[in-house]
């Protein structure tokens, strides 16, 4: 943001109702809705803005932490606050498609594969968490970046029972669904998935991959899918920022059931 910008444009209201740190948040919130203020930009420091304004830094921290909440700032460590990329939605009601999720919510969505092989000696952690019987010990392996506008969203790693998809190693799947690949190409019906969140500080190389500072905090998701016989078709571990996920649950008062499950929403941010 341009200091004389800043100097020129913000005066606080003589309304004793309304803090001033909340006016302060305000004020930078509607700049960032209306475009003055793009994704990346720099904030004016805070000592800055203490001193044009005349107030203290508990006012100023107050009204940052409050834009940080909601997800329109972001800092980094010895580098300051920058505005952060606007949030899009993703509903997970469903056993979803990454691809369709992006388009559907005006996103371009892309794909990094880092490995993918037939691992025909599988760790023995994974076949448990597939329930492979010990006969069946290869699994197609998938490591991908999923990315939304060119940047990345999510680092997955997935495993898939070899002997449901022979074969599976020769697509291509930076251009091709892996879902869809399963469905139409090996008459799979992918039926349900568990997932489950823990909040991590991610580390040096998971930090790389999605482009941000390394211990800040984030996600990681742990994936179980089933097809209709019940039977496991995927397991899926993935990481992704705190600042670019939102999980949101929709709970019901009545029992979930195959008629009325659970809903659940994911909101993910693009960069």
């Amino acid at each position: 943001m341009d200091i004389d910008y800043f100097r020129q444009t913000f005066r606080f209201s003589e309304d004793a109702n309304t803090p001033l740190y909340a006016q302060l948040a305000a004020y930078i919130r509607i700049q960032i809705q209306a475009g003055a203020l793009k994704p990346g930009d720099q904030m004016i420091p805070e000592n800055i803005i203490c001193d044009i304004l005349k107030v203290s830094r508990t006012t100023v921290r107050q009204a940052m932490n409050r834009l940080v909440e909601e997800g329109l700032l972001i800092r980094f460590r010895g580098k300051g606050s920058f505005i952060a990329s606007p949030k899009m939605k993703r509903s997970i009601n469903y056993l979803y498609n990454f691809t369709d999720d992006m388009l559907s919510i005006g996103a371009v969505p892309s794909s990094v594969v880092i490995h993918s092989e037939v691992l025909l000696n599988t760790p023995k952690e994974i076949l448990n968490n597939l329930r492979l019987p010990q006969q069946q010990t290869a699994t197609f392996f998938l490591e991908r970046l999923r990315c939304a506008n060119g940047e990345p969203v999510l680092w997955e790693r997935t495993y898939i029972p070899y002997y449901l998809c022979p074969g599976i190693e020769r697509f291509n799947f930076e251009s091709t669904s892996l879902y869809n690949t399963l469905s139409e190409r090996y008459s799979l019906n992918l039926y349900h998935a568990n997932e489950t969140l823990e909040a991590v500080v991610l580390n040096k190389r998971e930090a790389e991959l999605l482009k941000c500072q390394p211990r800040v905090a984030g996600y990681r998701i742990q994936r179980f899918s089933y097809l209709d016989s019940d039977f496991s078709f995927e397991y899926t571990t993935s990481v992704t920022r705190a600042d670019r996920c939102i999980f949101q649950v929709d709970l019901f008062k009545t029992t979930p059931t195959k008629k009325n499950p659970v809903e659940i929403q994911r909101h993910i941010t693009p960069g």
